[in-house]
């Protein structure tokens, strides 16, 4: 009987073929749409997890009011962030690794080629605790001591001025002053609205000396033994800091620790709900399709009273009416989603390779839209249905 409904479904949709068509690419797009929309969204999360990743685990930040405005203002800001802190940051128990920052801009200079770019100074702790291990080495302890002029490229940076060339070992200029490459970052990308392959990192003494001209360090990174440990190691630098430059309890507002941890937690949270948007902003489209598709069973019921009355004069059933028009229904539904997911997954590549965004298909989203699409179809398609089954076979004869 359910192959007698198919075949006979068949028939009927492909004798208006315009319409049955304009039904299944409305489920088509809502379909194609809810991919796609997933496929972005679930690649951003996967994004922002990456980039959040490359912080580092068990990682606090470490900052001053000051050092965030880059100058001092008044007289109740606090003071600037030193070497000391560094050393005092270190002795706490639980503290791993001590990470300065300091960063500026400059002009790089290779043969006939030359960028503006992002200058961070650094020490060599740096790979360690943002897991960024360069192809070459990373300079060290004695070479920040004596502010060597050495620089480790972001792989944005090695790619522009060196293009085929390994860098590794030739001299180039910034800001008119000579260093040696030693080393190419590899590939991190977007770290919230910096580009983490479009620096150029080197020792944070060269950079504040020979450099930028700068006296303090504008930030640390420490890194944590354990996690377990954490909270307590964030109220101990606090307080050390606190100490160190006999803040007052007005002021102390002003220091700034974060932990990493929470801000990859908040973060990937919204990522989330980001992606959850974007799939239901991206369903409406499908339950637009569902409401055409009920308009379009409503007007066939409509052209075909003559031919439901007949059937039922001749010992069709309400129940056979009933499921000749809810497999129509699906049938629109099954081709629409299965087009749909062609056309979602070729949208998200296309997306992929013509944008540069990160896009994730996953088998879950396809089942999602497609099993959202059959329901769809047989939600809507149950009212004409039912409507159709209803009809007296008399009246429906009679029915011009």
């Amino acid at each position: 009987m359910f192959r007698y409904y198919f075949f006979e479904s068949l028939s009927a949709l492909t004798t208006n073929k315009l319409r049955s068509f304009l039904s299944i690419l409305g489920v088509l797009i809502g379909v194609a749409a809810v991919i796609a929309m997933l496929a972005m969204g679930t690649g951003a999360q996967k994004q922002v997890e990456k980039n959040l990743a490359a912080l580092g685990t068990n990682v606090l930040s470490v900052r001053t009011s000051s050092s965030s405005r880059g100058v001092a203002l008044g007289s109740d800001s606090v003071t600037r962030l030193t070497f000391s802190d560094m050393d005092a940051l270190k002795r706490i128990d639980g503290v791993e690794k001590v990470v300065p920052y300091v960063s500026g801009r400059g002009q790089v200079v290779y043969g006939g080629r030359n960028l503006n770019t992002s200058i961070i100074g650094t020490n060599a702790d740096y790979q360690y605790v943002r897991d960024s291990f360069p192809r070459g080495r990373f300079f060290t302890e004695p070479e920040m001591r004596i502010r060597a002029k050495v620089a480790v490229l972001g792989k944005q940076v090695a790619d522009q001025l060196f293009m085929d060339t390994n860098p590794i070992g030739k001299w180039i200029r910034i800001n008119r002053i000579n260093f040696l490459v030693i080393g190419v970052l590899p590939e991190k990308g977007m770290s919230g609205f910096r580009n983490a392959d479009d620096q150029i990192l080197m020792p944070v003494t060269t950079a504040m000396q020979r450099l930028l001209g700068q006296e303090y360090i504008s930030n640390f990174d420490i890194k944590v033994k354990n996690a377990e440990s954490i909270n307590a190691v964030q109220e101990e630098i606090l307080a050390s800091i606190i100490r160190l430059h006999r803040i007052s309890a007005a002021q102390s507002d002003q220091i700034e620790v974060r932990n990493m941890a929470d801000i990859q937690k908040a973060a990937g949270e919204m990522a989330q709900t980001f992606a959850l948007l974007l799939g239901s902003i991206a369903a409406v489209s499908l339950l637009v399709g569902g409401i055409g598709i009920m308009n379009i069973m409503l007007v066939m019921v409509m052209e075909r009273t003559r031919e439901i009355g007949l059937r039922k004069a001749i010992g069709a059933k309400k129940r056979d009416i009933l499921l000749q028009f809810l497999t129509e229904s699906i049938i629109i539904c099954t081709f629409g989603g299965i087009f749909g997911i062609l056309i979602g997954v070729i949208i998200s590549w296309a997306i992929s390779f013509f944008a540069g965004w990160a896009i994730v298909i996953s088998s879950w989203s396809i089942i999602l839209a497609f099993s959202f699409s059959l329901v769809i179809g047989l939600i809507f398609g149950l009212w004409p249905a039912w409507e159709a089954s209803k009809l007296q076979p008399i009246q429906a004869l009679r029915y011009e």
